[in-house]
């Protein structure tokens, strides 16, 4: 468990939000991956130079209908690089980017487990540096363009949960 296995995931999740879009028209619904594991950052050789491990949110980023840049104001949070625009690019909080001397075009390889209980390794490019202000809850947080996510935990059309959010806020 404190590895946020997905063993347990959520299966047809878009058919599972396409419920909860008709049932509940009032709310946006999307869904969200968590999980860890432990980010390797390679040299100029592919040979290990930093690692730690992470906490990451799958987050639908990237879709047409998305609105979860604006939900988590990444816009204002960004204290270095450029939002996400690739389902292979991540944000790095800030504590975590400074631990593994982390910029801006830095690739880091995620190794960790699918959701079938797999070893996964899958590699990612920085795309920006965050600043939640949250404290010690983003010291190791990774955000992820939830097809991105889906990509490296074998999770095609899964998701850990499926969260509404009130269409009036």
């Amino acid at each position: 468990y404190q590895l946020l296995p997905n063993d347990l995931a959520l299966l047809d999740a878009q058919q599972l939000k396409n419920n909860l879009e008709n049932e509940y028209e009032d709310y946006l619904w999307t869904p969200r991956i968590t999980f860890a594991g432990l980010f390797d950052v390679p040299d100029k050789f592919g040979e290990t130079l930093y690692q730690s491990p992470v906490i990451a949110l799958g987050i639908d980023f990237l879709s047409d209908e998305s609105i979860q840049f604006k939900i988590w104001d990444l816009e204002h949070k960004l204290v270095d690089g450029s939002l996400m625009n690739k389902k292979n690019e991540i944000l790095v909080s800030e504590p975590l980017a400074n631990r593994l001397h982390l910029s801006q075009g830095s690739k880091v390889t995620f190794i960790g487990s699918t959701m079938y209980g797999g070893f996964t390794t899958y590699n990612y490019i920085v795309s920006g540096i965050f600043n939640l202000n949250i404290g010690p809850i983003s010291r190791d947080m990774v955000l992820i363009d939830l097809e991105g996510a889906r990509l490296a935990l074998d999770m095609d059309d899964a998701a850990s949960e499926i969260l509404g959010y009130d269409k009036e806020i």
